[in-house]
């Protein structure tokens, strides 16, 4: 059973009074943080919201979004939590997407969609954390104080039952909404917790959105199920993130190579004592041998190269107590099967290299009403994810690369289909293709290649900006190139490898 007073058993039943969250310097604890949840549950059912009702959170990091998650599943609806960066296009799409019934949207993004922002029919109520917003919604935190005494009967899901819906890009398509169960969600974070040997005194710092897999099911829920804390940042900033280190000494966080990239060459990072870190986890994004070498330098500890994905959170990571082997992302999480298979599905044996497949409790069950891309993933039981991988003698995984054409930014996933779908609607444009760079420090770059309408020419500027309006800043392309014509195969598709070519001649590998 996905409630919060289930999986938090072990701290509400032995010190209700230790700090669940730290929120901006205040500490929650979790006998407090479970009446914040009550509040926000018996607001909800009081809009008449059903079981298996979808309810969309816009937040970036705080009590409130936390709270908003375990309260959504406290009167058995599906949360489906959205990415603050997201633009009014974007935010329509994913509402309809899910007919979700009710939004909540944290003031500052809701101001920013204000006189962009259409709310859809299905979503019946709209609303904004504190200050009403024209055209996008009435205070939240209102309604709670009105509706706070309004008893009500939990009903979380339980088992197979979907509870929260987490939008990512496809490789050609728009963001599909992956689907997590109670189920999938408890089982990540026990797996979680006794592969990690996590403990009630550990204290993890949330350097990512909530909105991600990495800091909601691989950070938040294991922390809660051994009675741990979790300090989350509102926005990542490497002085707030070096702060808290120092004030709330952390032993476990999950974070971007390219954030902690930022956070050993801040020069604050020079007076904090790393050593009592237990696990630094980097998910999302290829780790350089420079950044192994510069948090071993400062910790004594060696880096965790983590693998996984949406569909499957952290599968596999290395183990406490064994070897390292610097560039792999170390075996398989308990309860997790990993199979390298060839193109007829096949399993090949240590050494060769083929695509990742993934089998386990704690894995997605499908996208939301979307069958054809659920069973193109999911055969047999096993899930397929588009990764190119091997095995080696001992267990060990190590990634090679990506079937899909998926651009991986600062951790962040764009498919070039819903970048091409924006830009290809542009009136001077007759067609694009968008491609990433080789990876780099951060990532990949996206780079976008114009065909213009016949004897018209584009302003590159006025066009990234008219992109801007239209799609999330960080898919916006950082490079664009405009040619006469894009190059074409044999059978007259888009030819993507010529494209590669040019692009790994202009922006040249790894730094």
């Amino acid at each position: 059973m996905l409630d919060f007073r289930s999986i938090a058993k072990h701290a509400l039943e032995i010190h209700a009074d230790k700090t669940a969250l730290v929120v901006n310097a205040e500490a929650i604890s979790y006998e407090n943080f479970d009446q914040l949840i009550d509040r926000h549950a018996a607001c909800l059912k009081a809009h008449q919201l059903s079981k298996g009702d979808r309810v969309a959170l816009m937040s970036c990091n705080n009590q409130d979004l936390a709270a908003l998650f375990f309260a959504v599943w406290r009167i058995g609806c599906i949360a489906v939590p959205l990415n603050h960066l997201y633009k009014a296009p974007e935010v329509e799409y994913a509402l309809k997407r899910c007919n979700v019934r009710l939004a909540i949207i944290q003031d500052q993004i809701a101001a920013g969609l204000a006189g962009r922002f259409k709310c859809p029919e299905c979503t019946e109520y709209c609303y904004t954390f504190d200050n009403a917003i024209e055209e996008v919604g009435s205070p939240w935190r209102e309604r709670v104080f009105e509706t706070n005494e309004i008893a009500f009967k939990a009903d979380p899901p339980k088992g197979g039952e979907p509870a929260v819906i987490f939008f990512t890009s496809g490789s050609t398509s728009k963001p599909k909404g992956v689907i997590h169960t109670a189920q999938s969600i408890i089982d990540t974070g026990e797996s979680r917790a006794a592969t990690m040997n996590l403990k009630d005194d550990d204290i993890w710092i949330l350097s990512t959105q909530l909105v991600h897999v990495s800091a909601s099911l691989g950070s938040l829920i294991p922390a809660i199920i051994v009675g741990g804390t979790a300090v989350l940042l509102e926005r990542f900033s490497s002085s707030d993130w070096l702060d808290s280190c120092n004030k709330y000494i952390p032993t476990r966080s999950v974070i971007l190579p390219s954030l902690l990239h930022d956070i050993l060459m801040d020069t604050a990072s020079e007076s904090i004592d790393f050593s009592g870190f237990r696990s630094m986890e980097c998910v999302g994004d290829y780790v350089t041998p420079h950044l192994y070498s510069a948090w071993k330098q400062v910790s004594d500890q060696p880096l965790n190269q983590v693998i996984g994905m949406t569909e499957c959170e952290g599968y596999a990571f290395r183990h406490p107590g064994e070897q390292v082997k610097q560039g792999s992302a170390g075996r398989p999480r308990l309860g997790v099967e990993v199979s390298i298979r060839d193109s007829e599905g096949s399993e090949l044996p240590a050494g060769q290299v083929g695509e990742l497949c993934i089998r386990s409790s704690s894995m997605t069950i499908g996208y939301w009403e979307d069958p054809e891309h659920t069973q193109e993933t999911i055969r047999n039981g096993w899930l397929h994810s588009g990764d190119q991988g091997r095995i080696d003698e001992d267990g060990y995984i190590w990634f090679v690369g990506r079937f899909k054409e998926i651009i991986v930014k600062r951790g962040a996933n764009i498919a070039p289909g819903e970048v091409e779908s924006v830009l290809d609607n542009h009136p001077l444009i007759s067609e694009t293709a968008v491609v990433g760079t080789p990876p780099g420090l951060h990532g990949q770059q996206v780079v976008a290649f114009v065909e213009c309408e016949e004897g018209k020419t584009i302003d590159l500027d006025s066009l990234k900006q008219w992109t801007t309006s239209h799609i999330a800043d960080f898919k916006v392309p950082d490079e664009w190139i405009v040619v006469d014509v894009l190059p074409r195969n044999a059978v007259g598709k888009l030819d993507r490898a010529e494209l590669h070519q040019r692009v790994k001649k202009l922006f040249p590998g790894r730094v």
